[in-house]
């Protein structure tokens, strides 16, 4: 079986090479040597004057995030996809936040910059913020961007971006993302590109929200006691900072293979039926999402490459709003884009080291589904 996904962490001896900053020190956590240098790397790494804020892992950075941007709400809405991640909208309510779901693109997947701000329009003084995600990891459209910088800004509401698995992925101007939004958020999880088991980045241009970020990923403290708002544990200890600095060492080579991998998919599978996602720049590729013509044939095409030996998923299927914990959850229109296009998507396996012969495989298993449907 070809997994959907496989990991790769770097070796003991490459995280061992920066450990030993920690180990010197005896400091393995509340940002020690490792953290601190990883904070410079990352800073250097997105560049344009950002703060990046190692933490424990995206959620937190999700939560930590929205409570710094709400800090002074005048409502308790959060305007979001439900074409994303369970815990785009866990992190919302743990943060005391409602979810409303908005649709997204038909061509870019992501929040649609029109039904937004329609939604900003009707739902006026109770919307928090705005959380936008660069879906699979994927930079927005320019025009995309700047339709939600300028749907907030006339509204007067924050907006953060959930890009979970972008670290690294390029807009159209060949810049890393990590400057979208008033505030920017990522995951080092195992499967992410950028992967170093669990893991999280927040990334602002504001230093004092990159200053609350840091207090209250430290319980709120602030010169030995908390004395305004109350934070939890969300710091990153040495140990996985030391292997993000070791992925960050062979990052562009890792995603350089994952983007040789995927050109040579496409070049492949589109003529046979398959839909890609719509972007003017680079993504990270964690996988392959593709959309299928319909709902059957991309049952048949899943069923019928698991059979042969490629595993292959269907994120995100179901949508948030027709899970049980978020179905009765608000939603500002009907969302038919998102229920049409989880019905059709259909992840393909990604991995650093995709042998030719497994590239081979999946081209092979998933064309010949293709042409099963395709039959009259």
């Amino acid at each position: 079986m070809i997994r959907f996904q496989r990991p790769e962490i770097p070796p003991a001896a490459a995280i061992e090479a920066y450990y030993h900053r920690a180990e010197d020190a005896r400091w393995y956590s509340n940002f020690g040597p490792c953290h601190t240098l990883l904070e410079e790397r990352l800073e250097a790494y997105v560049g344009r004057g950002m703060h990046v804020v190692p933490l424990a892992n995206c959620t937190l950075a999700l939560m930590l995030g929205l409570r710094v941007l709400t800090a002074d709400r005048r409502g308790d809405e959060v305007l979001m996809p439900s074409f994303t991640f369970a815990a785009t909208a866990g992190a919302a309510v743990w943060a005391g936040l409602r979810p409303v779901f908005v649709d997204v693109d038909p061509e870019t997947w992501m929040l649609d910059p029109a039904a937004l701000r329609r939604a900003l329009q009707v739902r006026r003084d109770r919307v928090a913020c705005v959380l936008a995600c660069s879906t699979f990891g994927t930079p927005p459209r320019k025009e995309t961007a700047a339709a939600w910088t300028a749907a907030v800004a006339d509204a007067g509401v924050p907006l953060l971006v959930d890009s979970a698995a972008g670290f690294g992925a390029r807009d159209a101007d060949g810049l890393p993302l990590g400057a979208l939004g008033d505030m920017e958020v990522f995951s080092l999880h195992a499967t992410k590109p950028f992967g170093i088991g669990e893991g999280g980045l927040a990334c602002t241009a504001d230093a004092d929200r990159a200053a609350a970020l840091r207090r209250l990923a430290n319980f709120g403290f602030e010169d030995g006691m908390v004395t305004d708002a109350i934070g939890l544990n969300a710091k990153l200890a040495e140990w996985p900072a030391a292997t993000a600095l070791a992925v960050l060492d062979r990052l562009e080579a890792i995603l350089g293979a994952r983007r040789t991998h995927v050109d040579a998919l496409r070049e492949a599978l589109q003529p046979a039926g398959l839909e890609f996602q719509a972007s003017d720049g680079q993504s990270t590729w964690q996988f392959l999402p593709t959309v299928a013509a319909d709902a059957a044939a991309r049952n048949v095409v899943r069923d019928s490459a698991i059979a042969a030996g490629v595993e292959v998923r269907t994120y995100f299927d179901p949508p948030l709003h027709q899970m049980p914990a978020f179905a009765g959850m608000l939603r500002a229109d009907e969302l038919a884009v998102t229920t049409d296009l989880s019905s059709r998507v259909l992840s393909l396996p990604m991995a650093n080291d995709l042998t030719p012969d497994e590239i081979g495989t999946i081209i092979a298993a998933v064309g010949a589904a293709l042409r099963e449907v395709a039959l009259p």
